[in-house]
């Protein structure tokens, strides 16, 4: 079997069903975060809610980097696609089960904290074969262009379904946000499963013995220079932004958004829109490269000076006036960072030669999610100790001074004969 599932058969009826249903599941997605935050910060009255947030992703994201080692060898053993299909069914009933719980009246955050080990091995799948997906079914594009393309409509479909978490949230509580997430995930569902019976003829390969991110006819992707640069360099990408959404509710209560959830679902989809932007930015990084200039130095930098400019109109403005700057800065932000882990996907497997593409984003997927836990106790003690502000320019001045001491990348080792 190859590392991405074939799409030969595939009607583009078919491809269109395909990221119609991935849109709805990423909005599924916005709405049941923003739900699982709303509940966690609002623990005890709010009080420490931004550290009760923080212990909810850090949960979710490490149990994640764990399960994303073995997701390569469990792609081998069930398949691609019939792995996504059982993926999707157990993310259906864990959300569709936890909010009806929420509902019903159990309290909250215990329901959040239960379900988050199984929410972070459902992400782990679907962080390496989305990518992977989205570059079959748009075979014509470089592996960064696919992936921005496919951005732009996860970026609407985030956009609306952060929009519809606040006006659900505010009007019937958290609990329905979570039973969406559920529903919206059903049609995707349906869709894989007809992949996965199309694919049900074809027998998969032998899987390999042995640690399932070791070769053993090679030696390690990690003894490349080039990859071990693009690793480290999303990793500070990841410490660094990937608080700024998942912590939206939080930042929110700590700029004094009020009512709390609109002002942060507000907030959301400005970012998830900002990846209608992703193509453009991806496109001019691309064209960085044909002039000899790092692509990846330029798209870090970039962020990074969106995460300012967030910081500095949180600090000159507030409340509607504030809120006004983030939906502006935001849109730029949401667009770079979406750009940024294109950039760096591209980067990964342009680097990554003849080595197995799913077991190179595995490594990277496990060294990303190990970073997100540490940005997320940062910015959790930020936000509970002085404030928002404080911990975007703290965020911002880690990603400059991590991507200028990496430097320009070295030169690549020649793969192994």
């Amino acid at each position: 079997m190859s590392d991405t599932p074939s799409t030969t058969d595939t009607p583009g009826s078919s491809v269109t069903a395909f990221v119609a249903s991935m849109g709805l599941s990423a909005a599924g997605v916005t709405m049941s975060m923003l739900g699982a935050t709303a509940i966690t910060a609002a623990t005890n009255g709010g009080t420490h809610g931004a550290l009760w947030t923080g212990a909810f992703l850090i949960v979710l994201f490490v149990v994640k980097a764990a399960a994303v080692r073995f997701v390569p060898s469990w792609s081998d053993r069930l398949g691609p696609e019939r792995m996504f299909l059982v993926t999707n069914v157990v993310s259906v009933a864990l959300w569709a089960g936890a909010g009806l719980a929420v509902v019903l009246g159990t309290p909250g955050t215990v329901v959040i904290l239960l379900i988050a080990p199984i929410a972070g091995i459902v992400n782990a799948v679907f962080a390496v074969e989305t990518p992977l997906l989205a570059k079959a079914f748009l075979s014509g594009h470089s592996m960064a262009a696919a992936n921005a393309r496919v951005s732009v409509a996860r970026g609407v479909a985030c956009a609306v379904g952060a929009l519809a978490a606040g006006a659900v949230i505010n009007a019937f509580g958290p609990g329905w946000a979570l039973i969406a997430r559920a529903a919206l995930s059903v049609p995707l569902a349906i869709v894989i499963l007809r992949m996965s019976t199309a694919a049900a003829s074809r027998a998969p390969e032998p899987v390999a013995a042995g640690d399932p991110l070791e070769r053993p006819e090679g030696p390690s992707i990690l003894e490349d220079p080039a990859v071990r640069r693009i690793i480290l360099l999303a990793i500070a990408l990841t410490a660094a932004t990937a608080p700024v959404v998942a912590m939206i509710v939080p930042i929110a209560q700590s700029l004094r958004q009020t009512p709390l959830i609109i002002g942060a679902s507000i907030m959301t989809a400005a970012m998830a829109a900002g990846e209608l932007l992703s193509p453009f930015f991806v496109h001019r990084l691309e064209r960085r490269a044909e002039h000899g200039r790092d692509p990846i130095t330029g798209a870090l930098l970039a962020t990074a000076g969106s995460l300012v400019a967030f910081g500095v109109v949180s600090t000159l403005l507030s409340h509607r006036p504030e809120l006004a700057a983030w939906v502006v800065v935001g849109l730029a932000f949401g667009g770079l960072e979406s750009a940024s882990h294109s950039t760096v996907l591209g980067a990964l497997v342009a680097a990554s030669g003849s080595y197995d593409t799913r077991r190179a984003l595995a490594i990277m997927k496990f060294a990303t999610n190990l970073a997100a836990p540490v940005g997320f106790v940062v910015w959790a003690l930020l936000l509970d100790g002085t404030n928002g502000q404080t911990a975007i320019l703290v965020a911002a001045a880690m990603l400059i001074v991590v991507t200028l001491a990496v430097g320009r990348p070295k030169e690549r080792h020649a793969p192994a004969a």
